[in-house]
């Protein structure tokens, strides 16, 4: 199923980004730590963007 995410889906989509990006760009792998990453998607990304995602049940599909 896809659907707009919520706050609540913050840290899945963090995690979700954190893989793809090191999967695109390998050289930046660990320049950014999860609590970086979760505070980017809480503060900047969720308040100007509307995020939608892919579910498999209640969990962020990643894949």
């Amino acid at each position: 199923m896809l659907r707009p995410l919520a706050l609540t889906d913050m840290g899945a989509a963090a995690q979700v980004h954190r893989i793809a990006f090191d999967h695109a760009m390998p050289w930046f792998v660990g320049r950014r730590t999860p609590d970086q990453d979760r505070w980017f998607y809480r503060e900047l990304v969720f308040p100007a963007c509307r995020v939608w995602g892919h579910f498999d049940g209640a969990r962020v599909h990643a894949g």
